[in-house]
C-alpha cells in the first residue's frame, strides 16, 4: 500500500468509516455460467472494451482445447475455421480499446503525454501486423466460410479455404495478446460488484480499492466502507494465461509458431500489483 492510500485509509477510519481487506482472487463475470454474486463486472467504457476482448478469449479457448487435442490441428480446417470470428472479434476490441484512449483522454487522466504517445505507437503496430479490412485473409474466411456460408464459396470454394492458415490466426492471437497485456497494466478501468445489499453500491474506480456507497433514488449519497482487494484486471489476466496454455500447446504441434512465455505474464503480473 502507497504511503497516500495509508493515510487515506487513517483518515476514513478517523471518520468511522470501516475498512476491510478483501485477499481473495477476483472472479470475472462470465454470461454463460451461473457465477457467484462476487463476479466482477465492468462500470466504464474501457472496461465494457476489455471484457469483449475476454469474451473473445473463452470463445477462442473452446476451439483451441480441440485444436490441443489433435495430433496435426492445423490438417482439420473445418475446425480451425471457427477461430475467425473469435479472432476478428478480439482484433476489433483490442483496437477499440487502443480508439477509446485515443480518442476519449478526457476520461482517463491519469494517463500522462509519454503513454498517450505509446498507445497511438501500437495501435499502429497492430493495424500494420494483424489487417481486417475486406480483403484480408482473417476477414474474408469470417466472413464468407465461418459465421457465413457465402454461396461465391460453394462455387470457387479453393478461393477462400486457402487463408485457412493456423499458423497465421496464431501468430495474430500472439500479437493480440501482447497488446492486451500492455493495455492491462494502465490503471483506466472502473469495475463493480453486487454488494448484497440492494441499497449499497460496489465500486473500484482506482485499482485494489474498492468504496461502497450508499445509495438514495439512484444517487450515492454517503460512503459507508472501503475494502482493499485486488484489482478485477487479474481476473483477466488468470484467464488469459489459461489460454496461453493452450495456445502453446496448439503451437508446439505447428511449424515456425512462436511460443508465448508464461513467466512473462506472471512478471508483469507481480510488476502491475507492486505499483499499486
Amino acid at each position: 500500500m502507497s504511503e497516500a492510500e495509508r493515510s487515506k485509509s487513517e483518515e476514513e477510519q478517523r471518520k468511522g468509516i470501516p475498512v476491510y481487506a478483501d485477499r481473495g482472487e477476483p472472479k470475472i463475470n462470465d454470461p454463460a455460467l451461473l457465477l457467484s454474486n462476487a463476479a466482477w463486472r465492468g462500470s466504464n467504457e474501457i472496461s465494457f472494451k476489455l471484457l469483449r476482448c475476454l469474451e473473445a478469449i473463452r470463445d477462442l479457448s473452446k476451439s483451441m482445447e480441440v485444436l490441443a487435442s489433435l495430433n496435426e490441428p492445423g490438417s482439420d480446417k473445418r475446425l480451425v475455421k471457427h477461430l475467425a470470428s473469435p479472432l476478428y472479434a478480439l482484433v476489433s476490441g483490442v483496437l477499440d480499446m487502443f480508439n477509446e484512449l485515443e480518442s476519449n483522454a478526457k476520461n482517463y487522466t491519469v494517463i500522462a503525454s509519454p503513454q498517450h504517445k505509446e498507445i497511438i505507437s501500437r495501435k499502429s503496430q497492430l493495424t500494420a501486423s494483424v489487417p481486417i479490412d475486406n480483403k484480408s485473409a482473417l476477414r474474408i474466411v469470417r466472413d464468407k466460410i465461418d459465421s457465413h456460408i457465402d454461396k461465391a464459396a460453394v462455387i470457387r470454394p479453393e478461393d477462400y479455404w486457402v487463408n485457412v492458415d493456423l499458423p497465421s490466426f496464431l501468430k495474430w492471437m500472439g500479437i493480440c495478446l501482447e497488446q492486451i497485456l500492455y493495455l492491462i497494466s494502465l490503471d483506466v478501468y472502473g469495475w463493480t460488484r453486487d454488494s448484497g445489499h440492494p441499497d449499497v453500491w460496489s465500486l473500484m474506480s482506482v485499482d485494489g480499492t474498492v468504496v461502497d456507497f450508499y445509495m438514495q433514488d439512484g444517487e450515492p449519497v454517503a460512503i459507508i466502507g472501503i475494502t482493499f482487494a485486488k484489482s478485477p484486471k487479474y481476473g483477466v489476466l488468470n484467464e488469459i494465461k489459461s489460454f496461453l496454455k493452450l495456445y502453446n500447446e496448439v503451437a508446439r504441434k505447428c511449424q515456425d509458431v512462436n511460443l508465448i512465455e508464461i513467466s512473462k505474464i506472471e512478471t508483469h503480473d507481480t510488476e502491475s500489483e507492486q505499483a499499486e
